[in-house]
């Protein structure tokens, strides 16, 4: 395969990746699990010290605390329109995926990084946003529908998750990809125009949106977002 056909199936995975909110049942076969985490571990880290971790529920009684623990600590958001109507949701997929971050592993840092707190947690931040966006774009190219689930990382719903698994003090969760096949289309995406998007070289404040054009789209988006929950 050769550069141009690599970029094209690249940009086809990365326009059919979508954050899915109704799941069927249907198991997912292991090796695709596998497949995932594979793809996860070659992500770039923070001075290739890799500080991720991933565990996979699919043990139905972990699950559902797992389940228990968000919708008491972090509740999903609901579109006040179909609130009332019966539908599959995450707690239907048969399979998450809690990506972890070990922070012992920040001693591998340069300089004095890894002994500044803040600045380790930037460090680390990209480097497992980097693990965690290859897990989303490898689950659609196997066919599986994912949803980024960020109420895993509050607090208190961490910490309950955290005592249902036995995840060590030393680590924390970062996200927890909820991994399954759709119960439903994934609509039309809103995406800004790459021209609108794009400078080179030199810019000035006219070269970017205005406030009333960033506010005006932020409404839009917000609107498509909520009619995706």
């Amino acid at each position: 395969m050769n550069s141009t056909n690599q970029y094209d199936c690249l940009l086809d995975i990365a326009r059919k990746r979508r954050t899915i909110r109704q799941f069927k049942p249907d198991p997912v076969p292991d090796e695709y699990i596998t497949k995932i985490i594979e793809v996860a571990r070659w992500a770039p880290s923070a001075f290739h010290t890799q500080p991720w971790e991933f565990v996979i529920v699919k043990d139905p009684d972990v699950k559902n605390k797992v389940v228990a623990a968000l919708e008491r600590h972090g509740p999903p958001i609901k579109d006040p329109a179909k609130a009332a109507v019966a539908r599959r949701s995450f707690k239907d997929a048969p399979v998450f995926i809690l990506l972890l971050c070990d922070w012992r592993a920040s001693v591998g840092l340069p300089g004095n990084a890894g002994a500044d707190k803040a600045r380790a947690a930037g460090l680390y931040a990209s480097s497992l946003a980097n693990a965690f966006l290859l897990m989303h774009l490898a689950a659609t190219s196997l066919g599986l529908a994912s949803q980024w689930y960020t109420a895993t990382s509050r607090p208190d719903a961490e910490s309950a998750i955290k005592k249902i698994i036995g995840i060590p003090g030393a680590l924390t969760i970062y996200d927890m990809m909820v991994l399954g096949y759709p119960d439903a289309p994934a609509d039309t995406k809103i995406i800004r125009d790459v021209a609108g998007m794009t400078h080179y070289n030199r810019c000035g404040v006219g070269d970017f949106r205005t406030d009333e054009q960033v506010l005006d789209y932020a409404a839009k988006t917000k609107a498509w977002c909520l009619s995706q929950h």
